[in-house]
């Protein structure tokens, strides 16, 4: 119980800061409204998950090569620059009302944006390498791992949920295009720390 109490605070204070996933579900969910802002919520977890299960079944070594922590540094960076360039461009809103998006297209970027970002492979296998004790059972390490997995996504359907909220989205409406500029102009700059990184 102790062990997962340590790694649960340790995750738990991961997600409060916001990061590029958060600035993407933001984005989103002011634009296209909760629904939308839900399936970012659903990609960013597949992806949280999806590196659960690596770092959880070993295969975190990798990480260690210079060569692999490159190439998702190098693919994390690009995502981060083609994000941040994409918020930088955004002409403002036309309303309160929320702009129409293919169904498909919030989740695939929650993916994209959890994946891209090594910080997460880097995370998850720093706590489960320091966390987990060797005799830890199998199953007992797929509980975390679930309980991550959970929580990241109803922490980022939480958020959704409060920015998607009408009084929300009026009361950060003004300030939306230019909350976007800022965000634009530090996933540029992460995506540029990244690569010369």
């Amino acid at each position: 119980m102790h062990e997962f109490l340590l790694m649960a605070l340790a995750h738990w204070l991961a997600l409060l800061s916001p990061g590029p996933d958060f600035l993407l579900l933001s984005r989103t969910t002011l634009r296209h409204g909760f629904r939308p802002g839900t399936r970012v919520a659903a990609g960013i977890a597949v992806a949280n998950g999806l590196w659960i299960v690596l770092a959880l079944s070993g295969v975190g070594y990798l990480q260690r090569w210079p060569a692999a922590t490159r190439i998702m540094q190098t693919g994390g960076a690009l995502f981060l620059l083609y994000v941040g360039w994409h918020f930088l461009r955004a002409r403002p809103g036309g309303g309160d009302e929320a702009t129409p998006v293919a169904a498909h297209a919030p989740f695939l970027l929650g993916l994209a944006s959890g994946l891209g970002n090594p910080k997460n492979g880097l995370f998850y296998t720093g706590l489960f390498s320091i966390g987990i004790a060797a005799s830890t059972p199998s199953w007992q390490q797929a509980l975390y791992g679930l309980w991550m997995f959970a929580l990241v996504w109803v922490w980022d359907v939480g958020m959704a949920w409060l920015i998607g909220r009408p009084a929300s989205r009026r009361g950060l409406h003004r300030w939306q295009w230019k909350l976007e500029r800022l965000a634009g102009a530090l996933l540029m700059a992460l995506g540029i720390g990244l690569l010369l990184g």
